[in-house]
C-alpha cells in the first residue's frame, strides 16, 4: 500500500497552495501601481521567493511510505530506506502528552540504530498502523513533555552496551 501526503491526509497544503498562487498574483496586481524599476523588482522578487518555495517544498511532497508482503520502504527527500519486516526491531504510534504535540508513528531497525519517524499526515495512517501491528512487534506510547521517542529506544535497546563499556 503506497501512503502518501495528499489534500485529504494534510490539509496545510491547501494553505501552502494559496500562497504559492496569491503572493504572484498580488505582485501581477501591484505592478501597475509601483512605478518603473521598483515594480519590477516587487514582480521579479515575489516570483523568486515563489519559485523558492515551491523547491523547497516539492521533494518532501513527494515522500511517501511503501508497505508490502517483504518489506517497509520509506521514500524521504534526501532518498529512500527499506526495512525488511524481519529487520523491524519495534514499531509503534506515539501520541505526545504536550501542548500542540502530534501523534507520529516509528519503524526502529535495531541492527542499523536507525528510527524513521512518519507524522501523522500521510494517506491510510490507520491501516498503516495495522499493517505494522500485523507485521512487527508494536507499541503505542505516550510521551510526557521532553520524553523522546529516540531516547527511550536507546535506553531500551543500548544500555547494555553503555553499561559494559
Amino acid at each position: 500500500m503506497i501512503h502518501s501526503m495528499t489534500l485529504r491526509s494534510n490539509p496545510r497544503l491547501a494553505l501552502f497552495g494559496f500562497i504559492l498562487v496569491i503572493l504572484p498574483l498580488g505582485a501581477i496586481t501591484l505592478y501597475p501601481r509601483i512605478p518603473g524599476i521598483m515594480g519590477g523588482l516587487v514582480l521579479a522578487l515575489s516570483f523568486f521567493i515563489d519559485y523558492r518555495l515551491f523547491r523547497f517544498a516539492w521533494p518532501y511532497l513527494k515522500t511517501k511510505v511503501v508497505t508490502d508482503e517483504s518489506a517497509i520502504t520509506i521514500f524521504l527527500a534526501g532518498g529512500q530506506e527499506a526495512f525488511p519486516w524481519p529487520e523491524v526491531t519495534l514499531s509503534g504510534k506515539c501520541v505526545p502528552q504536550a501542548k500542540g504535540g502530534k501523534p507520529f508513528v516509528f519503524v526502529y531497525n535495531q541492527g542499523k540504530d536507525r528510527i524513521i519517524v512518519i507524522p501523522y499526515e500521510y494517506s491510510g495512517m490507520r491501516d498503516l498502523e495495522n499493517t505494522l501491528a500485523e507485521k512487527t512487534s508494536y507499541e503505542v506510547f505516550r510521551l510526557s513533555p521532553g520524553q523522546d521517542i529516540r531516547q527511550i529506544l536507546h535506553d531500551r535497546y543500548h544500555a547494555d552496551k553503555d553499561s559494559s563499556s
